[in-house]
C-alpha cells in the first residue's frame, strides 16, 4: 500500500463514502416507502416499483444485504483513513483522522442521505432496487448465513422471527388506498 499515491487513496476513500451514503439513503427510502402507493404503482406496471416490491417481499434479506454492504464499506473506509493518517502524520494522526472521519461519515454518509431517503423515498428506492437485485444474487449466501445466525440469537431470547404481524389500517392509510 505504500506505493499507492495519497491522491489515489483519498479518491478511494471518497468513493467508499459515496457508496456508504447510497446504502444509508436507500435503506431509509426502502423502509419508509408507502406500501399502498407501491402496490398501486406495481399494478400500473412501473418497472422500478415492481423491482422494489420484489425486494421488499423479504425485508430480512434486503436489510442483511444493506447492512453487510454498509458495514464493509465503512470499515474499509476507516482502515483506509488510518493508513492515510499514518502516511501523513504518523501514529499521532490516527486519533484526529478517526474524529474527522466520524464527522464526515455522520454528515455525508448517514444523516444527509437518510434525510434524503425519508423526503424522496420513491426516487431512491426505485433506483436502488436496480442495484440491490443483482447484488443480492451475488451475496445471497453470505446474507443467508448472517440472517440465520441473527435468527438463532433472537430465538435464544425467545423472539420468533417467523410470526407474521398483521397490519392495521388507520384513517390516513384508508384515504391513501382509496386515492
Amino acid at each position: 500500500m505504500n506505493d499507492i499515491s495519497l491522491s489515489i487513496l483519498f479518491s478511494i476513500l471518497a468513493a467508499l463514502l459515496v457508496i456508504s451514503a447510497f446504502f444509508s439513503g436507500s435503506e431509509t427510502a426502502l423502509m419508509t416507502l408507502n406500501r399502498y402507493r407501491l402496490q398501486h404503482l406495481v399494478k400500473k406496471k412501473h418497472r422500478g416499483a415492481i423491482k422494489t416490491h420484489e425486494l421488499l417481499k423479504r425485508p430480512d434479506r434486503l436489510l442483511g444485504l444493506i447492512l453487510l454492504g454498509n458495514n464493509f464499506v465503512n470499515i474499509l473506509a476507516s482502515s483506509l483513513a488510518t493508513l492515510i493518517a499514518i502516511r501523513i502524520g504518523g501514529d499521532e494522526a490516527i486519533a484526529p483522522a478517526t474524529a474527522l472521519l466520524t464527522i464526515v461519515v455522520l454528515i455525508f454518509s448517514e444523516v444527509t442521505p437518510k434525510t434524503l431517503g425519508a423526503i424522496k423515498p420513491e426516487m431512491l428506492a426505485f433506483l436502488s432496487a436496480w442495484i440491490y437485485i443483482p447484488l443480492l444474487k451475488v451475496f445471497y449466501p453470505i446474507v443467508c448465513i448472517v440472517n440465520f445466525i441473527s435468527g438463532l440469537i433472537l430465538r435464544i431470547f425467545g423472539i420468533n422471527t417467523k410470526k407474521g404481524k398483521t397490519e392495521t389500517i388507520n384513517k390516513d392509510k384508508l384515504i391513501s388506498i382509496v386515492s
